[in-house]
């Protein structure tokens, strides 16, 4: 087992030092994890949630450290970046600019919507709950399609509780599937809804076992913002083929 979603004080909202995360998954029996705080994206939403572009220098060097101090961890540097349209020349000058092992694709806001909005926190009075999440798979849809990413992370993180994406946005979830699974891009299986309201993991075990039966990449990852999080109910997962990545390309199993 892997955990590929781990965040640093840097993201300017989790705590701990990186070397607790390590310390941590290490006594959890998990052999490898990649740091994947979020991508700096000056004038954007949320800039005291992510990193400055200052920091990228400083968690690559940290990670640099980690290796040599952990020699029994595989550590894997990337990061998680936010996907909005009209942003993808940004990300593609910055993704080409470092040497990373993983890059995520998440969507936190979406263009169009007022400010204010987070795919996880949203106010449409009397809209449909289908057409807000149709909104959120077609930006997810449009950031695949740039070839920028290597896996989406916590795929449904916009579903609400009692309000599953397969009942409503079928359609919708099959299509991405099958986009990643001719593009090569893998699903995070995130199991950091485990901690929230949700009481699930992202995707859906429903979602998840159409992507097992399609063969889709799949990675773990805990979403940690703190180190206790790490490799959070990873027992879940034990069923599950996960995949490795080293410099953006998947291991042969």
């Amino acid at each position: 087992m892997v955990d590929y979603h781990l965040h640093t004080r840097l993201c300017r909202h989790a705590a701990g030092e990186m070397a607790e995360y390590i310390e941590t998954a290490a006594a959890k029996g998990i052999e490898e994890v990649c740091f994947t705080p979020h991508i700096p994206m000056p004038d954007f939403y949320g800039r005291n949630l992510r990193m400055e572009p200052a920091d990228m220098e400083i968690y690559l060097t940290e990670v640099d450290k980690l290796k040599k101090e952990y020699p029994d961890m595989v550590i894997l540097t990337g990061i998680e970046a936010d996907y909005y349209e009209g942003y993808e020349e940004y990300l593609e000058k910055f993704l080409s600019s470092y040497s990373l092992d993983l890059v995520l694709i998440s969507i936190h806001f979406i263009a169009g919507w007022p400010p204010g909005n987070w795919v996880f926190n949203f106010e449409f009075p009397g809209r449909p709950l289908s057409d807000i999440y149709h909104d959120y798979f077609q930006a997810l849809k449009k950031g695949i399609n740039t070839g920028l990413f290597d896996i989406v992370a916590h795929f449904d993180l916009i579903k609400q509780p009692g309000a599953p994406v397969l009942e409503t946005n079928r359609e919708d979830v099959e299509e991405i599937i099958e986009l990643c699974r001719r593009q090569g891009v893998g699903f995070e299986i995130n199991t950091s809804g485990f901690r929230k309201a949700i009481g699930e993991p992202y995707p859906a075990p429903e979602i998840i076992e159409i992507l097992v039966d399609k063969s889709v990449l799949l990675i773990s990852g805990s979403d940690a913002h703190a180190p206790e999080q790490v490799a959070l109910r990873f027992d879940t997962l034990q069923h599950i083929p996960i995949t490795r990545f080293k410099k953006r390309r998947p291991l042969k199993q």
